[in-house]
């Protein structure tokens, strides 16, 4: 049974999409056993290179800014021009007329009135600020925003041709069964921890069941840097904030300020546990195979 169906009542059969796990996932004795990772989204001026952090290329900038500007008015340029982004597989930043703008593609793990975690397809987790300037668009039912979404025409025509949404799932999230994990409620409590570099924001996200446990070190303001005071509260780990929710593939693009991102649009695609089949929380899942633990560190830049 699905851990959280459509929003908008029916989904499309073909857009029976899947929900997959935390990279960090270990079947142990036929239950999946999730270890703490912790990611940081990175500063605006990394002195090193890392496969974690970013690859920019050409005019990336120049994309993303008119991506974005163009939503208002044409929305088809803005598809077009965020499919052109091939080589943002993940996380990537880049300055552009004096602002750091930012683009990541990757599955959901909370989404929540104020912020967003999207977890890309190596496991990296970055946290983006939402406001009431974000602009959120369900694209499962048009290829030029899957087309957006994936950066992959194969990805693409099999999602809308036929409903086959595994290739798209691979490239945003990693895997099916990283998919069917965020996707099915699980005994066995599951753990992330995004810090915030050069701020004092860290957010833990804890999973147990249908409750997500969210704990934050310090405010989470849009024009000025975190303040501590830290706070914790509860609510349904698949509960729809503008229409997102944990499971979901997307695209976000926006901005870097005060060291802290900001979604400025929300491209995404549900998934349902249809696609994966079985129980990714007992060990069942068809195809599911064990995934190492990694060691997790915060990394600073």
């Amino acid at each position: 049974m699905m851990a959280r169906d459509r929003r908008n009542g029916k989904s499309r059969q073909a857009t029976v999409k899947t929900r997959v796990g935390i990279a960090t996932a270990v079947l142990v004795g036929g239950a999946v056993a999730v270890s703490a990772v912790v990611a940081t989204n990175h500063g605006a001026a990394p002195v090193a290179k890392s496969a974690a952090y970013a690859s920019r290329f050409g005019n990336e900038g120049t994309v993303i800014s008119s991506a974005m500007s163009n939503w208002s008015w044409s929305r088809q340029n803005s598809y077009a021009e965020l499919a052109q982004l091939t080589q943002a597989r993940q996380f990537s930043q880049t300055s552009h007329r004096g602002r750091t703008l930012a683009v990541q593609r990757g599955i959901v793990v909370l989404a929540t009135k104020r912020f967003l975690i999207l977890q890309s397809s190596n496991g990296t987790l970055h946290l983006w600020l939402l406001s009431a300037g974000t602009q959120f668009q369900n694209v499962s039912n048009t290829t030029a925003g899957t087309q957006a979404l994936t950066a992959s025409t194969s990805a693409t025509q099999q999602a809308m041709t036929s409903g086959n949404m595994v290739p798209a799932t691979t490239l945003l999230a990693g895997s099916p069964t990283t998919a069917a994990a965020l996707l099915t409620p699980a005994t066995v409590p599951q753990t992330v921890s995004v810090q915030v570099a050069n701020t004092d924001l860290t957010v833990t996200v804890t999973v147990t069941r249908s409750v997500a446990t969210v704990s934050q070190t310090a405010t989470t303001p849009l024009t000025s840097l975190p303040t501590w005071n830290p706070i914790t509260f509860t609510q349904n780990a698949w509960l729809a904030a503008n229409s997102l929710a944990r499971g979901d593939l997307a695209l976000v693009a926006g901005t870097r300020s005060h060291w802290t991102l900001h979604a400025q649009l929300v491209l995404f695609t549900p998934l349902s546990t249809a696609v994966v089949g079985g129980r990714a929380s007992t060990g069942t899942t068809t195809g599911a195979t064990p995934v190492s633990t990694p060691t997790a560190v915060p990394t600073r830049w």
